[in-house]
Order: C-alpha cells, then structure tokens, then sequence
C-alpha cells in the first residue's frame, strides 16, 4: 500500500513536471514554417474554428492558435504572422500526436526543424 502511494506521487509530479508553460512552447523554435496566400486573420481563424479554440492576438500583430491534448497541455502552438499580403505560420510541436486537421488552413511548408528549405 505505502509503495502504491508512492508510486503515485511519483507519477503526479512526473505528468506535473512535463507539461511545459505555454509560453515557454512559444519560446521554442518554430519545427515547421508554413506560408499561405490568405492573411493572417483568415488563417489564425480557420485555425481556430476547425479546433474549437479562440486565436489569442498578441501585441506584434501575430495570432497564436494553441491546440492542447487530453489533458490540458499545449500540444501544438502556431503563431501565424502577417507577411507581405500572406501570412506565415510557425508551428511548435511539444509532445504527443494530434490529428492535422490545421494543416488544412495554413498553406505551403517552406521548412522544417532542421532548417532544410523545402520550397
């Protein structure tokens, strides 16, 4: 019984410990650049709208769309920016797999992670 306790403390602070601060997602390096000839009020919002979530605007004019698991942690954060008469979207992947359902607003990906240019 003392160890069942134990161990489950142990798991509470390990879930705990894992989930990063939105901010410090954002922080991050985008893994993926996408860019997309509609602005980026139309993109931050059919980003939302297809995840049942709210864009959070943010002092610099970009849009941040985060997209969390079961749990209530940030799974995908895309921060879309206006860029010339498009926009471009940042994505930062923290943990688990989600289904891609936000690839249908953003476009084309122009890099990944590695900083490969792929167009």
């Amino acid at each position: 019984m003392k160890n069942f306790k134990l161990l489950s403390v142990l798991l509470t602070v390990g879930l705990v410990a894992g989930c990063t601060s939105t901010q410090g997602v954002l922080s991050k390096a985008p893994s993926e650049i996408w860019t997309s000839s509609q602005s980026a009020k139309e993109v931050a919002f059919c980003l939302a709208n297809k995840n049942n979530v709210s864009a959070l605007e943010r002092d610099d004019g970009s849009r941040v769309v985060l997209i969390k698991n079961g749990y209530g942690g940030v799974a995908v954060a895309l921060t879309v920016r206006p860029e010339g008469t498009g926009s471009r979207t940042e994505v930062r992947h923290e943990f688990g797999v989600i289904g891609a359902v936000w690839k249908q607003c953003i476009g084309t990906k122009v890099s990944m992670v590695s900083g490969m240019t792929l167009g």
